[in-house]
């Protein structure tokens, strides 16, 4: 009797043990199949879409990209980067001396006067693909910008009108009004590039995974009739500038730049049309954000928050009004930078794989 027990335990075992493989054998298979499909995913073209109302920190995104995996920029690239890196100098160097004069303010050093009025009454063609400075006049913009009149304009930084990387041209002015100057990376990535195309797309190849970006330029107001183009994109890259919490929106004077990106980002990240789509949230500025701080409280603009001139706590907070918007529950990927660099771009790059793999488990019934 007791052999007979014996061996009926010992069979449903060896069933039970069969059953086991059988499910781990069904498990494996279905992970096999899920690679496959992984695979054919990756292959296939991956589209990613890139806004904000901030369109310098999105060409810096796609800036990175061509450096770190497109091999750079072109000799005639490069040209046109020189072209509007003079332009900028020029048209910056100008805005400072009008703010000096709005504000009834002389430069410190008595020779900076003069170098005021040769600024601008300094004729060139800029549409010149020729065009360059002169020695003198990087002299003069160099001179200027080192005055200690400077110092005091900085203290008022929502009334100066130029590019948040002018300051940097500015000290490079020699350099830069070299004839043999070639755009250096640093140089590029912090030009502001004033294309007027609505949309531009750049292509490259990451892996196993083929890129597609498009930018889309900010246009205020108009933005969103278009949206529903880009339906099914796996990733939308959002960028807003932590230091933008205090900037007026052109022609709305009730509203700030941030304020008016996080009203885009909650038309984005609940819109119909992303519903499989994930979100990297970047957060730039954040150098610019805590010089600001403390001479233009937070508070002002956003009367609810109450962490002082802390950099964290007020980034932890402008980033918590961004996620407190998605209702939807989409998968955002936020991240706090200064300016976008090749870790965000790494970062980017993961997002996108998890999210290509988070669809095709949902497509599979493995997720729900």
């Amino acid at each position: 009797m007791e052999t007979l027990t014996s061996w009926r335990r010992q069979g449903a075992e060896r069933r039970a043990k069969e059953r086991a493989k059988e499910r781990a054998k069904a498990v494996s298979d279905g992970i096999d199949v899920q690679i496959e499909e992984e695979s054919r995913n990756l292959k296939r073209q991956i589209n990613i879409l890139l806004i904000g109302n901030n369109d310098t920190e999105a060409s810096t995104v796609i800036k990175q990209m061509k450096f770190t995996h497109c091999g750079g920029y072109t000799h005639d690239e490069l040209a046109y980067f020189r072209l509007i890196i003079w332009k900028s100098l020029l048209e910056n160097s100008r805005n400072i001396v009008q703010v000096l004069r709005a504000f009834d303010l002389e430069p410190t050093n008595h020779a900076n006067k003069a170098k005021c009025e040769y600024i601008m009454n300094h004729r060139t063609d800029t549409n010149n693909p020729e065009f360059s400075f002169l020695p003198e006049f990087a002299q003069a913009v160099q001179d200027l910008w080192a005055d200690e009149i400077i110092t005091e304009l900085l203290e008022c930084p929502s009334d100066l009108s130029f590019d948040d990387d002018a300051a940097y041209f500015f000290i490079q002015a020699q350099r830069i009004a070299a004839e043999e100057y070639v755009p250096s990376t640093e140089d590029v990535l912090r030009a502001a590039d004033h294309r007027t195309a609505s949309v531009t797309e750049t292509y490259f190849n990451f892996g196993q995974l083929s890129i597609r970006i498009s930018q889309v330029k900010h246009q205020q107001n108009v933005q969103w009739k278009w949206i529903h183009h880009f339906e099914g994109v796996t990733s939308i890259i959002f960028c807003a500038s932590l230091s933008d919490y205090d900037q007026e929106v052109i022609g709305e004077d009730q509203q700030t730049l941030l304020a008016e990106s996080l009203s885009i980002f909650k038309s984005v990240v609940n819109s119909r049309w992303f519903l499989r789509t994930s979100i990297i949230l970047l957060l730039t500025g954040i150098d610019k954000f805590k010089a600001k701080l403390d001479k233009v409280p937070l508070d002002k603009y956003f009367p609810e928050y109450m962490g002082g001139a802390d950099v964290s706590k007020g980034a932890k907070y402008i980033l918590w009004r961004f996620m407190q918007v998605n209702r939807a529950r989409l998968h955002v990927y936020p991240h706090i930078t200064q300016d976008p660099d090749p870790s965000t771009i790494r970062l980017i790059f993961t997002c996108v794989k998890e999210t290509i793999l988070q669809n095709a488990l949902k497509d599979s019934g493995i997720l729900e």
